[in-house]
């Protein structure tokens, strides 16, 4: 039988492998996320992150000079990661990924209109902000439990 453990890690996988997100930490990008792996002995998860360029994101963490392609990073969670339908964070205060569509169709389209000469840490702001104001951080629960 299946640990717990094992079934929050696959229930995690499926509902997120292949998907469309975006990243926040210390600033906001749009991602895909792939090759989400589960260690259960070991109590991690991993996965790997690649920016979809999406015009007015990319503030803060992510501002400055880049390269002519999109970034690409793999993250990693412990036994405090937590998800929920539309959510997976590391649950210590790092990154948070926010997967529900509208969320990411809504903050794509509204950072398309804001002013280019905006500051790096605004836009961050600007991306906190809506996320708050839209209830994203919805109850999670610990893929690990104790």
């Amino acid at each position: 039988m299946a640990s717990r453990e094992s079934v929050r890690c696959e229930k995690l996988r499926d509902s997120f492998e292949g998907r469309e997100a975006i990243y926040v930490e210390k600033g906001a990008l749009r991602v895909r996320v792939s090759n989400i792996r589960c260690n259960v002995g070991a109590r991690r998860i991993d996965a790997t992150v690649e920016e979809v360029p999406t015009p007015g994101l990319a503030g803060g963490l992510f501002h400055g000079p880049r390269r002519n392609e999109p970034l690409r990073w793999k993250i990693g969670a412990g036994f405090l990661t937590t998800f929920s339908d539309h959510t997976w964070q590391a649950g210590y205060g790092a990154w948070s990924l926010f997967f529900a569509p509208e969320i990411v169709a809504d903050l794509t389209n509204l950072a398309a209109n804001w002013p280019i000469e905006l500051d790096a840490w605004d836009r961050y702001d600007r991306a906190h902000r809506f996320l708050m104001d839209r209830d994203a951080y919805a109850p999670s629960e610990r893929v690990f439990p104790d």
